[in-house]
């Protein structure tokens, strides 16, 4: 892990279940240097919580946005210190 990493918590609203926005957001992480994990939610949202250069960061909510650009209402981020995950960016059920 970069020490220049962040970490972004972020929360989709709208119609982001049912959608394959999971999915979606695995692909769109293809290729760029992030850890973490997207899940779905009880209440109807999904919760990204990933970690990466802010750069690698901004690219994957800007390919997100606009890959599920019809789906979302709101995206809520929570810029936070990165706490070091390793892990590859997946799909936590």
């Amino acid at each position: 892990m970069n020490r220049d990493s962040i970490r972004y918590i972020v929360t989709y609203t709208g119609r982001v279940q049912g959608v394959g926005f999971r999915m979606t957001a695995l692909n769109q992480a293809r290729g760029l240097d992030v850890h973490g994990f997207v899940r779905n939610q009880p209440d109807g949202s999904v919760l990204m919580d990933v970690e990466g250069s802010a750069s690698d960061l901004k690219e994957l909510m800007a390919r997100i946005d606009s890959a599920m650009s019809g789906c979302i209402d709101h995206a809520g981020v929570d810029q936070r210190a990165a706490r070091g995950v390793e892990e590859p960016f997946h799909i936590q059920h």
